[in-house]
């Protein structure tokens, strides 16, 4: 009898079957004399399509709402439908006596392995091997030995089923609400519409600001040691208070203290550290590729996938901590000594003494999540993208483990007659981590004591604009969601937001962004995000209703995810969620149905919004963009014609679809490439419901098909 074991991804099989000695051999799975090691390709079944329940729900129709099967059904996913044969044919097999699930251990890990596994009955003992430690052999022997039933991880289950039914619930219903009221294509999301909310209200502050003056008065005072820059405050004042009101006020002090003496009034000398920051998660790495390297969130996510499926070199990206696990001190050990041999020049300020268990800030079982912290697994060569951020992880891992930042602060305060200025200094004393994530700037002050007394260079008033709220940029924005308390007033979801709750997760927010930008809400310019009008619109109107607009309030998401923690740790009701969000989205039709609602775009608007490229061929009505296609606008009434974005691996352009829609076809287009990856010319007509190839030769139709990518 044999022993089967489902993994996630193929690479924690292979690391299975290495520590197990299994052939790490075979078409979709590793079978030895004992084990049978198998794995998913992420969500290898997915929730079925409204149309698969009824086929009144095929056309987008206010009368057919809202759309709330009994019970939610899945199917294959086309993309990996030939692994879910092989692991339901491997769970047909009369010779298993125990099925492991090792999926990732989470919500969304467990999701995926107990919906592979209802799909096929077995007889076979079911078991769940947990850990979030790095998969060495060592880890996985031992952790061999402490299965558990599976039984004991349904309330995860049951928490990862509940989000993915909400979530489906949401979408299906809002998005066609919202997309026939307003007469364009909408989508809403349980997140994506929170994070929207965001960007929205950021681009109305910006918008609604207006700058007021203000007045700085500055000096530059001459002592015995040397010369100091001052700026007047006012120590009454808490906060901004070396901003003075007006013009008259400021010149008032110039004239009080011409000509009179410069007193020193305190010199305090603080020596403060800095310890080393933590390591990386992947929305850490994505706010500080952003910063640093200008990298999108979705950039920074693909060249981190190819740093750990291409080249190896990189543990498992999609990760929400920020530490590891103390079974992996003697893997750090090795790691270091490969990249002290190759980059010897980062360990400058390294302390040995840090690569220890005692250091919490890395080695803490107690903080790991599904995976743990992002960390360098071998020196690559490697050019470009891969490069640049590699050298990020790199630096930061060697980071962790050096000296302390220490520097001292300065801060003198002058007096002139009765009015106060200060100055601030900053020298390094040991640069410490910092040599390697950024040197502070040093700002000497001479060397002055109290009660000395200097004279006045100068004196000047500067006029002054207060500045609007600085625009989102990637970094910031995921700050926001990473730790949304701040945007909240209530005190149960500011604790809440303060820990493991945020909006999406490390492997979503990424899409997230892109998904608002594709559905034209959001545009990106430079390393901004800015709200576009038809984002701003669907804004407006969620807020004006009064149970919509909870979707688009991140203290709406706080309750959800509070409530599908609850459900997680077996102290919530699965039932009475999804008894809530159904009636929930009953409200909202009904609510939706009686407004009265159009979405006109602003002239010169984003073309996103829902400007016309031509005329369907089909039904003479206008052609729209939408995310991944130019669609006929009655789409929602079965109108199926529609152009790809991208066929057969060639983005088709702007000046392309237009022409095809004038003339019937295109000017012939190099660069497609066939499944078989034979790259070939062609030009595209119209041909019955969207568009076909039309070759110069013959022979050059073998094995090729119009297909989206």
């Amino acid at each position: 009898m044999k022993t089967l074991i489902l993994t996630e991804k193929p690479s924690v099989a292979r690391d299975f079957a290495k520590a197990l000695a299994v052939p790490a051999r075979g078409n979709g799975s590793f079978e030895g004399d004992s084990f049978i090691i198998t794995w998913a390709i992420g969500h290898l079944l997915e929730l079925k399509d409204p149309a698969d329940y009824d086929p009144k729900w095929k056309k987008w129709s206010l009368s057919s709402l809202p759309i709330l099967p009994e019970r939610l059904l899945y199917k294959a996913n086309q993309k990996t439908k030939s692994q879910l044969s092989i692991i339901l044919d491997l769970l047909k097999r009369n010779d298993l006596k125990r099925i492991i699930i090792a999926t990732d251990a989470g919500r969304e890990g467990e999701l995926i392995g107990r919906t592979i596994l209802s799909s096929k009955k077995t007889t076979a003992e079911l078991f769940r091997f947990w850990t979030s430690q790095a998969l060495s052999p060592e880890v996985i022997k031992k952790e061999m030995e402490n299965l558990k039933p599976l039984s004991e991880y349904d309330r995860l289950y049951y928490a990862g089923r509940a989000r993915q039914s909400a979530d489906w619930m949401v979408g299906m219903n809002l998005s066609r609400l919202a997309t026939i009221k307003m007469g364009d294509l909408f989508s809403v999301g349980r997140v994506q519409t929170a994070v929207l909310s965001l960007l929205v209200k950021k681009r109305e502050e910006i918008d609604s600001f207006e700058a007021q003056p203000f007045y700085l008065v500055d000096g530059r005072f001459l002592f015995q040691e040397g010369t100091l820059s001052g700026r007047f405050f006012d120590p009454s004042v808490k906060e901004k208070n070396t901003h003075i009101k007006t013009e008259a006020e400021a010149l008032n002090i110039l004239k009080i203290c011409e000509g009179l003496p410069v007193t020193v009034e305190s010199v305090e000398k603080e020596k403060k550290s800095q310890v080393p920051p933590q390591l990386f998660s992947l929305t850490e790495l994505q706010k500080v590729a952003n910063r640093l390297l200008g990298f999108s969130a979705k950039q920074t996510l693909n060249v981190a996938q190819e740093l750990y499926e291409k080249y190896k070199c990189l543990s498992y990206p999609r990760t929400d901590a920020r530490v590891l696990g103390t079974a992996s001190l003697s893997a750090v050990n090795e790691i270091l000594n490969e990249f002290r041999k190759s980059n010897s020049n980062y360990f400058g300020s390294f302390d040995t003494k840090r690569v220890s268990l005692k250091n919490k800030r890395v080695f803490d079982d107690a903080k790991l999540t599904d995976h743990h912290a992002l960390i360098p697994l071998k020196h690559a060569f490697l050019t470009g993208d891969s490069k640049k951020l590699f050298d990020l992880v790199v630096k930061r891992f060697v980071a962790v483990f050096s000296e302390n930042f220490v520097y001292e602060d300065t801060n003198v305060v002058c007096s002139i007659n009765k009015h106060k200025f200060k100055s601030t200094g900053v020298r390094i004393i040991s640069k410490g981590w910092k040599a390697l994530e950024g040197q502070s700037q040093e700002q000497f002050l001479p060397p002055l004591s109290e009660k000395e007394v200097g004279k006045i260079e100068s004196l000047k008033v500067e006029k002054k604009m207060t500045r609007p709220p600085f625009e989102y940029t990637e970094a910031s924005l995921l700050q926001d969601m990473i730790n949304p308390s701040r945007l909240v007033e209530d005190k149960a979801y500011k604790k809440a937001f303060r820990g493991d709750v945020g909006l999406g997760t490390q492997a979503t927010r990424a899409q997230i962004i892109e998904t608002l930008l594709n559905r034209g809400y959001v545009e990106r310019k430079a390393k901004n995000l800015i709200a576009l009008p038809k984002g701003q619109f669907l804004i407006k109107n969620l807020l004006a209703m009064k149970r919509s607009k909870s979707i688009a309030c991140p203290e709406e998401t706080a309750k959800w995810e509070l409530e599908l923690d609850d459900i997680a740790r077996g102290e919530g009701s699965p039932r009475n969620f999804m008894i809530n969000m159904r009636a929930f989205i009953v409200e909202c039709a009904d609510e939706w149905k009686e407004a009265s609602l159009s979405f006109a775009p602003a002239r010169g608007s984003d073309e996103k919004a829902g400007n016309s490229y031509g005329k369907c061929p089909l039904c003479k009505s206008n052609v729209v963009e939408s995310p991944k296609s130019y669609s006929c606008q009655r789409w929602r009434e079965g109108c199926q014609f529609k152009i790809w974005k991208k066929i057969a691996g060639k983005r088709i352009s702007l000046t392309q679809v237009k022409k095809i829609l004038e003339s019937g076809k295109s000017d012939l287009l190099k660069g497609f490439k066939s499944k078989a990856g034979k790259k070939f010319d062609a030009g595209l007509e119209i041909k019955n419901d969207g568009v076909g190839f039309v070759f110069e030769k013959e022979q050059e139709k073998a094995n090729v098909a119009v297909r989206s990518d």
